[in-house]
């Protein structure tokens, strides 16, 4: 879930306005310090921001290991010790009066970092979506498309195993997970499912499909489908 209590330098409050912190802090979640890799516990994290030119990083951390500052960065760089968790399942899906549910799998990239950038703006905005939707993926809405991968890009390769799915996203990361029998059945029985990537949904957290329409419909899920290979 998203963090409820920040460290956060005067700096980094002088530099982002109130609406960018609120932003970035519904996008982060707490989990393991970016510096040691310990789980972060109790105590509020040190929110830190690697500033790389046209991107920043946020993070968090320990306020021991790394406190709370405005970094200059020449270039940023994945920490070595982020978390990712997903969820896959079957989302109801209507079919001209027909339940057609399809596999859903979706991920949260990243916990404990999320990435700003400008966007044609003087404001720094997280660009979790600017960056999927230059990947082919889109928000839950007359925009996706089911059953098709639509964009110029090479889709994400996805793998079942028996009851587990790997998704091989590039850079963007490699995630998996199983599932239950039906989950399987409709993923092969289309042959392939919606991916799904939000940096503001928290998978594990999440009770039930409705959680993924919720926040779906409210554009903080982008998706698109990906077939099996």
């Amino acid at each position: 879930m998203a963090v409820a209590e920040l460290y956060i330098a005067d700096e980094i409050r002088s530099r982002l306005p109130e609406k960018a912190l609120a932003e970035v802090a519904a996008h982060l979640h707490k989990r393991d310090c970016q510096t040691c890799g310990k789980p972060l516990g109790d105590k509020a994290p040190a929110l830190t921001v690697d500033d790389g030119g046209p991107f920043l990083s946020a993070m968090l951390h320990h306020q021991s290991c790394r406190p709370s500052g405005w970094y200059q960065l020449g270039s940023l760089v994945a920490g070595a010790h982020l978390s990712w968790t997903s969820r896959f399942f079957t989302l109801p899906m209507d079919d001209d009066g027909a339940l057609d549910p399809r596999a859903t799998f979706i991920v949260c990239p990243h916990l404990e970092a999320v990435h700003l950038d400008q966007d044609g703006g003087d404001g720094w905005t997280v660009n979790t979506g600017r960056h999927w939707r230059a990947r082919g993926f889109r928000p839950m809405g007359r925009e996706l498309v089911v059953d098709k991968w639509v964009a110029d890009q090479t889709p994400p390769r996805a793998r079942l195993t028996g009851s587990t799915i790997q998704i091989d996203a590039g850079l963007d990361g490699q995630w998996s997970s199983s599932a239950d029998l039906e989950t399987i059945k409709a993923c092969r029985t289309h042959n392939g499912l919606l991916l799904g990537v939000s940096t503001a949904f928290e998978p594990v957290a999440a009770t039930g499909p409705n959680d993924v329409l919720y926040y779906g419909t409210a554009g903080h899920i982008f998706l698109g489908w990906v077939p099996l290979t």
